[in-house]
């Protein structure tokens, strides 16, 4: 996959499936786009081996939401069930 994704052009634009300071998004960029070739000049997981990048992405997992179960039917159904 980094292979298909480094050969792409550099001027092509990124757009991120998460924001910086979510639980998913955490050490991400404030940025709101980026381009191929912008990554491969400055992120450093981007020369990483396999297994390095393994490790660095889940070295820190926070732990899940205590509502985590709710917050996975909200976002299947689509939309947040009344508050009683």
């Amino acid at each position: 996959m980094q292979s298909r994704l480094l050969s792409l052009p550099p001027e092509l634009e990124i757009y991120p499936g998460h924001q910086a300071g979510s639980a998913c998004g955490a050490g991400l960029s404030g940025k709101p786009t980026s381009t191929i070739g912008f990554e491969k000049r400055f992120n450093p997981m981007l020369s990483m081996s396999r297994d390095d990048f393994v490790t660095a992405l889940t070295a820190e997992i926070p732990p899940q939401p205590a509502d985590m179960a709710r917050i996975v039917e909200v976002n299947l159904r689509g939309v947040a069930p009344a508050i009683a």
